[in-house]
């Protein structure tokens, strides 16, 4: 049995798709109250916070300056590169809910959430953020869908998508975005017309071409072979074919596309990575394939994908939105 589940887009990052359930709770606004312990927890952080030099700045110009968003956000990341991610995740909502029509503010609430609390809860405060506003962005939109996705809430999520491109359909990771979505849900031939939508508006777009590549699998894998070496070169494209097949169960597969790509390139630990999970999985010893002669090629990116690894999941993800 395969233990992790492999997505294949890069965004906003990261964003593996995960596969256990997650624990809901309803969200109050954008402020949902805080338990008396992450209360106290906050107001450590700020009496740590005296003692910062940057931070005691920061909220002087926040004092002197407060609809200045950009100075909030500031403060909110120091909070949270000082290890108070409550604090950084209160001062993003006060940032929200103080400038609604901020992109910045919305993303950074949104990457916040991802980190700070469980799926669903992401999911229902950014939720609730688009139905308090009278003509949400498009921006908010998106990140409202890739939450919902993640919450594996996926017809949300979709309405959100929708909406999205509705309100600015010239953005190709917009269809991306949908397209990932109707993935996830299964529906192969739609999530493939999403994806050739991106590419017509953004052909050097490698997120939305491994993406159809991989929804092409599941439709005429010949196709999907040809999309995926023109995301990347030959290595590359037998390392997607083989996440591809993995997740769809087909382990002898997998491992046979992976001695391909090693016979191209052996300095990817990456696909090294792939191979052990494939190893765990059926059981047979990892043999090095012989080096194919004269094809080495330069890798003008990193690989897109790995069987679930921490580093590349938080490279992966729903959406390249708003990054």
């Amino acid at each position: 049995m395969r233990a992790r589940r492999l997505v294949l887009a890069a965004t906003l990052a990261a964003l593996g798709a995960v596969s256990c359930a997650r624990q809901q709770r309803a969200a109050r606004g954008v402020r949902p109250e805080l338990p008396p312990m992450m209360r106290q927890q906050v107001v450590n952080a700020v009496n740590a916070g005296d003692g910062n030099l940057r931070v005691r700045r920061l909220r002087e110009r926040l004092a002197a300056e407060p609809l200045h968003v950009a100075v909030r956000l500031e403060l909110a990341a120091e909070y949270g590169a000082m290890g108070y991610p409550e604090l950084e995740l209160e001062h993003c909502r006060i940032a929200v809910e103080r400038f609604p029509g901020s992109t910045a503010a919305v993303e950074r609430l949104a990457k916040v959430l991802r980190r700070a609390v469980p799926a669903g809860e992401a999911a229902a405060v950014l939720a609730g953020l688009v139905a308090q506003q009278a003509k949400p962005s498009a921006e908010t939109l998106a990140w409202a869908g890739i939450l919902l996705d993640e919450a594996e809430r996926y017809r949300e999520g979709e309405a959100m998508h929708r909406r999205a491109i509705a309100l600015d359909g010239r953005r190709d990771y917009l269809h991306n975005n949908l397209g990932y979505n109707l993935l996830l849900q299964e529906r192969y031939a739609d999530a493939a017309g999403a994806f050739r939508r991106a590419l017509a508006l953004n052909s050097t777009s490698a997120i939305a071409r491994n993406n159809l590549g991989r929804t092409l699998m599941r439709l005429s894998p010949a196709e999907a072979k040809a999309q995926f070496e023109r995301a990347g070169d030959a290595a590359v494209a037998q390392n997607n074919v083989a996440a591809a097949l993995y997740e769809q169960g087909d382990v002898a597969g997998a491992r046979q596309a992976l001695e391909v790509a090693l016979a191209y390139r052996r300095d990817q630990p990456q696909i090294l990575e792939n191979l052990r999970l494939v190893a765990a999985a059926d059981g047979q010893p990892i043999v090095l394939p012989p080096r194919r002669p004269g094809v080495w090629q330069s890798v003008s990116h990193a690989l897109k994908v790995a069987f679930g690894t921490p580093d590349v999941r938080q490279q992966t993800g729903t959406a390249e939105a708003v990054r």
